[in-house]
Protein backbone atom coordinates (compact mmCIF):
# COMPACT_ATOMS: atom_id res chain seq x y z
CA UNK A 1 0.00 0.00 0.00
CA UNK A 2 1.22 3.47 -0.88
CA UNK A 3 0.71 5.00 2.56
CA UNK A 4 2.75 2.24 4.22
CA UNK A 5 5.68 3.00 1.90
CA UNK A 6 5.34 6.73 2.55
CA UNK A 7 5.29 6.23 6.32
CA UNK A 8 8.30 3.91 6.13
CA UNK A 9 10.41 6.61 4.46
CA UNK A 10 9.11 9.25 6.84
CA UNK A 11 10.17 7.05 9.77
CA UNK A 12 13.64 7.07 8.21
CA UNK A 13 13.59 10.89 8.23
CA UNK A 14 12.94 11.54 4.53
CA UNK A 15 10.36 13.59 2.70
CA UNK A 16 8.54 11.78 -0.11
CA UNK A 17 7.91 12.72 -3.73
CA UNK A 18 5.18 10.89 -5.64
CA UNK A 19 4.50 11.01 -9.34
CA UNK A 20 0.96 10.88 -10.73
CA UNK A 21 -0.69 9.30 -7.72
CA UNK A 22 -4.19 9.88 -6.35
CA UNK A 23 -2.93 11.62 -3.24
CA UNK A 24 -6.25 12.81 -1.80
CA UNK A 25 -7.79 9.34 -1.94
CA UNK A 26 -4.80 7.87 -0.09
CA UNK A 27 -4.86 10.72 2.42
CA UNK A 28 -8.59 10.49 3.13
CA UNK A 29 -8.62 6.67 3.44
CA UNK A 30 -5.75 6.65 5.91
CA UNK A 31 -6.13 9.89 7.85
CA UNK A 32 -5.86 8.50 11.32
CA UNK A 33 -3.66 11.09 12.92
CA UNK A 34 -4.47 14.64 13.97
CA UNK A 35 -1.18 15.99 12.67
CA UNK A 36 -1.82 15.39 8.97
CA UNK A 37 -2.88 18.20 6.64
CA UNK A 38 -3.74 18.15 2.95
CA UNK A 39 -3.10 20.95 0.43
CA UNK A 40 -4.74 20.60 -2.97
CA UNK A 41 -3.29 23.72 -4.60
CA UNK A 42 0.06 24.81 -3.18
CA UNK A 43 0.16 27.87 -5.44
CA UNK A 44 -2.38 29.61 -3.20
CA UNK A 45 0.48 30.63 -0.90
CA UNK A 46 -0.80 32.30 2.24
CA UNK A 47 -4.24 30.72 1.92
CA UNK A 48 -2.73 27.23 1.74
CA UNK A 49 -0.46 27.89 4.74
CA UNK A 50 -3.43 29.32 6.65
CA UNK A 51 -5.46 26.18 5.85
CA UNK A 52 -2.63 24.04 7.23
CA UNK A 53 -2.68 26.04 10.48
CA UNK A 54 -6.48 25.68 10.71
CA UNK A 55 -6.20 21.89 10.36
CA UNK A 56 -3.29 21.44 12.76
CA UNK A 57 -4.41 23.99 15.36
CA UNK A 58 -8.24 24.11 15.16
CA UNK A 59 -9.77 27.33 16.40
CA UNK A 60 -6.63 29.37 15.86
CA UNK A 61 -7.42 32.73 14.29
CA UNK A 62 -5.23 33.19 11.22
CA UNK A 63 -6.76 36.33 9.75
CA UNK A 64 -4.28 39.18 9.67
CA UNK A 65 -1.23 37.03 10.31
CA UNK A 66 1.76 37.16 7.99
CA UNK A 67 3.25 34.13 6.28
CA UNK A 68 6.18 34.18 8.70
CA UNK A 69 3.81 34.12 11.68
CA UNK A 70 1.80 31.27 10.18
CA UNK A 71 4.97 29.25 9.55
CA UNK A 72 6.08 29.97 13.13
CA UNK A 73 2.75 28.57 14.39
CA UNK A 74 3.30 25.42 12.34
CA UNK A 75 6.89 25.20 13.60
CA UNK A 76 5.81 25.55 17.24
CA UNK A 77 3.11 22.93 16.75
CA UNK A 78 5.52 20.44 15.21
CA UNK A 79 8.04 20.98 18.03
CA UNK A 80 5.39 20.40 20.69
CA UNK A 81 3.67 17.52 18.91
CA UNK A 82 4.42 13.94 19.87
CA UNK A 83 3.24 12.80 16.42
CA UNK A 84 4.95 13.34 13.11
CA UNK A 85 3.48 16.33 11.31
CA UNK A 86 2.88 15.30 7.69
CA UNK A 87 1.78 17.73 5.00
CA UNK A 88 0.28 16.04 1.95
CA UNK A 89 0.72 18.44 -0.97
CA UNK A 90 -1.02 17.59 -4.22
CA UNK A 91 -0.22 19.19 -7.62
CA UNK A 92 3.20 20.33 -6.42
CA UNK A 93 4.22 21.29 -9.96
CA UNK A 94 1.97 24.37 -9.61
CA UNK A 95 4.25 26.14 -7.12
CA UNK A 96 6.01 29.26 -8.28
CA UNK A 97 9.21 30.85 -7.00
CA UNK A 98 7.44 32.81 -4.27
CA UNK A 99 5.37 29.95 -2.87
CA UNK A 100 8.29 27.54 -3.17
CA UNK A 101 10.05 29.59 -0.50
CA UNK A 102 7.20 28.86 1.92
CA UNK A 103 7.53 25.12 1.35
CA UNK A 104 11.30 25.37 1.72
CA UNK A 105 10.72 26.95 5.15
CA UNK A 106 8.26 24.19 6.04
CA UNK A 107 10.64 21.46 4.85
CA UNK A 108 13.32 22.85 7.15
CA UNK A 109 11.18 22.44 10.27
CA UNK A 110 12.06 19.47 12.48
CA UNK A 111 9.40 16.75 12.94
CA UNK A 112 7.56 18.03 9.86
CA UNK A 113 7.57 16.00 6.64
CA UNK A 114 6.30 16.76 3.15
CA UNK A 115 4.60 14.25 0.88
CA UNK A 116 4.46 15.98 -2.51
CA UNK A 117 2.67 14.72 -5.60
CA UNK A 118 3.44 15.86 -9.14
CA UNK A 119 0.66 15.32 -11.66
CA UNK A 120 2.09 16.81 -14.89
CA UNK A 121 5.42 17.12 -16.65
CA UNK A 122 5.64 20.89 -16.61
CA UNK A 123 8.86 22.57 -15.59
CA UNK A 124 8.07 23.13 -11.96
CA UNK A 125 11.01 23.27 -9.60
CA UNK A 126 14.73 22.97 -9.67
CA UNK A 127 15.70 19.36 -8.88
CA UNK A 128 18.08 20.73 -6.24
CA UNK A 129 15.03 21.41 -4.02
CA UNK A 130 14.44 17.67 -3.77
CA UNK A 131 18.13 17.03 -3.10
CA UNK A 132 18.49 19.76 -0.46
CA UNK A 133 15.55 18.53 1.61
CA UNK A 134 16.13 14.78 1.36
CA UNK A 135 13.26 13.64 -0.82
CA UNK A 136 12.75 10.01 -1.76
CA UNK A 137 10.97 9.43 -5.08
CA UNK A 138 8.63 6.50 -4.55
CA UNK A 139 7.88 5.58 -8.16
CA UNK A 140 11.27 6.73 -9.44
CA UNK A 141 11.29 4.64 -12.64
CA UNK A 142 8.13 6.23 -13.99
CA UNK A 143 9.27 9.67 -12.83
CA UNK A 144 12.72 9.34 -14.43
CA UNK A 145 11.42 8.03 -17.75
CA UNK A 146 8.84 10.81 -17.96
CA UNK A 147 11.35 13.52 -17.08
CA UNK A 148 13.82 12.14 -19.63
CA UNK A 149 11.24 12.57 -22.38
CA UNK A 150 10.45 16.16 -21.48
CA UNK A 151 13.53 17.98 -22.79
CA UNK A 152 13.66 21.75 -22.64
CA UNK A 153 14.48 22.95 -26.16
CA UNK A 154 13.77 26.62 -25.55
CA UNK A 155 17.42 27.70 -25.50
CA UNK A 156 18.29 25.65 -28.58
CA UNK A 157 15.43 27.22 -30.53
CA UNK A 158 16.43 30.69 -29.38
CA UNK A 159 20.01 30.08 -30.44
CA UNK A 160 18.92 28.81 -33.86
CA UNK A 161 16.64 31.81 -34.28
CA UNK A 162 19.54 34.13 -33.43
CA UNK A 163 21.84 32.39 -35.90
CA UNK A 164 19.15 32.64 -38.58
CA UNK A 165 18.82 36.37 -37.84
CA UNK A 166 22.59 36.72 -38.06
CA UNK A 167 22.76 34.95 -41.44
CA UNK A 168 19.84 36.94 -42.80
CA UNK A 169 21.42 40.22 -41.76
CA UNK A 170 24.81 39.15 -43.23
CA UNK A 171 23.23 38.22 -46.54
CA UNK A 172 21.58 41.60 -46.83
CA UNK A 173 24.66 43.56 -45.75
CA UNK A 174 27.52 41.36 -46.97
CA UNK A 175 29.26 44.14 -48.85
CA UNK A 176 30.70 45.94 -45.82
CA UNK A 177 32.83 44.47 -43.01
CA UNK A 178 31.46 46.98 -40.54
CA UNK A 179 28.05 45.45 -40.97
CA UNK A 180 29.45 42.07 -39.96
CA UNK A 181 30.11 43.41 -36.49
CA UNK A 182 26.72 45.08 -36.48
CA UNK A 183 25.08 41.81 -37.52
CA UNK A 184 26.77 39.94 -34.70
CA UNK A 185 25.74 42.60 -32.22
CA UNK A 186 22.18 42.62 -33.57
CA UNK A 187 21.86 38.83 -33.33
CA UNK A 188 23.06 38.89 -29.72
CA UNK A 189 20.50 41.55 -28.93
CA UNK A 190 17.82 39.49 -30.64
CA UNK A 191 18.80 36.41 -28.59
CA UNK A 192 18.51 38.43 -25.40
CA UNK A 193 15.15 39.84 -26.50
CA UNK A 194 13.80 36.42 -27.44
CA UNK A 195 15.01 35.07 -24.11
CA UNK A 196 13.17 37.73 -22.11
CA UNK A 197 10.02 37.36 -24.18
CA UNK A 198 9.83 33.62 -23.51
CA UNK A 199 10.37 33.90 -19.75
Amino acid sequence: MLVDDVLQYIDEGSNVLLYRQELYQEFSKNKGENSWAYVSNPKKGKTAISDIVNVLVPGRITRGLSIAELIDIISDYSKESNDRVILWIDNFERVNKRTLEYYMDLAGIGNLYLVCNIMSDDEFISPSFFDDFNFIILNSDEYSSSRARSVNVKFTLLLLLSVFTFLLFIRVQLSLVGYLVSALWFSLLMYRSFYYITR
